[in-house]
């Protein structure tokens, strides 16, 4: 059955979506200019961003703005951060919607900062950006607009399930796992990320959730040397056209979190089509290891140069 949000006047909130160039981030950001949100598209490729900021103006009226990151980089989190927060007194949803899923091995699959790519690019990079943006979120659950309550979204996936937590190869080239165990370990930590960040904000009144988009027909956030090999391509591909939403299907659920009252008078919760349903991974639900996932993430920005005081 096809979803469906209810549409809003988002008129004087403001949005920030990491990676909606493309895909389900593109559909997302629509939809809430659409609604009359002031929305900012963080992207890695400025020729994209554009192209899609002129996709979106023609069809809703209404310009998001652009904005560069490359979460494979830290330093250009940081400066995303750094960047929004010289312009805006406020974030009332972030999205945290860039993904990327990379089969490289050795050193290959390391970014510069020396992380395992789909673990800094899924989970450390947002988590930096993320704790640089709080004091934005608490200040517009400070000052809410029409009674909105400030959220952050976190796309995950079902391939969490089959995740674990294993910090032995975060940093060691020699020991990459098989590529989709990286990307499900990735994606377990969106989702234990943000069931502890619910935990950390419930109290300035600000919620934070994870979901599940579906399996969609779309690019992902990508570098153009992660390239997928072309049998897995043609795997991959066959499931899509067998199984998978389109982009506008599988923004829905981002939406309906973003904006929804129901969204709001929960927190820490995992969605699928729209509904809130169990975490994938019985592991969200281990205190100690969602909380030493947090305390490793603080970690290694520290180590790294970079503050995540909250």
């Amino acid at each position: 059955m096809p979803l469906s949000v209810e549409k809003k006047d988002l008129s004087g909130l403001t949005v920030l979506i990491t990676g909606a160039n493309v895909g389900i981030g593109l559909e997302t950001a629509r939809m809430l200019c659409e609604m009359g949100a002031q929305v900012t598209i963080a992207c890695r490729n400025a020729q994209k961003a554009q192209a899609a900021a002129d996709d979106i103006e023609k069809t809703t009226g209404n310009r998001p703005e652009i904005v560069s990151v490359d979460l494979s980089k830290l330093e250009s989190a940081a400066a995303l951060a750094n960047e929004y927060t010289a312009k805006h007194q406020r974030l009332d949803i972030l999205i945290n919607n860039a993904g990327v899923a990379t089969t490289e091995k050795g050193q290959d699959g390391l970014t510069q900062d020396g992380f395992e790519i789909d673990f800094q690019v899924n989970h450390l990079a947002h988590f930096l950006l993320t704790i640089r943006l709080l004091p934005l979120i608490k200040h517009a659950a400070q000052n809410k607009i029409n009674g909105f309550t400030p959220r952050v979204v976190v796309i995950g996936s079902e391939g969490a399930r089959v995740g674990k937590v294993d910090y032995a190869y975060l940093q060691d080239s020699d020991k990459l796992p098989f590529f989709f165990n990286r990307y499900a370990n990735s994606k377990l930590m969106n989702a234990m990320f943000a069931k502890k960040l619910a935990e950390k904000v419930k109290e300035d009144g600000i919620v934070a959730h994870v979901l599940h988009p579906g399996f969609v027909a779309s690019d992902i956030y990508s570098k153009p040397e992660y390239k997928t090999p072309k049998f897995l391509q043609a795997i991959i591909g066959f499931v899509i056209k067998a199984t998978a939403r389109n982009n506008v299907q599988g923004a829905m659920t981002s939406v309906h979190v973003a904006i929804s009252d129901e969204a709001a008078n929960t927190t820490g919760k995992y969605w699928d089509s729209c509904k809130i349903t169990q975490f994938p991974n019985k592991l969200v639900a281990d205190d100690d290891c969602v909380n030493e996932l947090w305390s490793k993430s603080e970690q290694y920005l520290k180590e790294k140069g970079f503050d995540v005081t909250e």
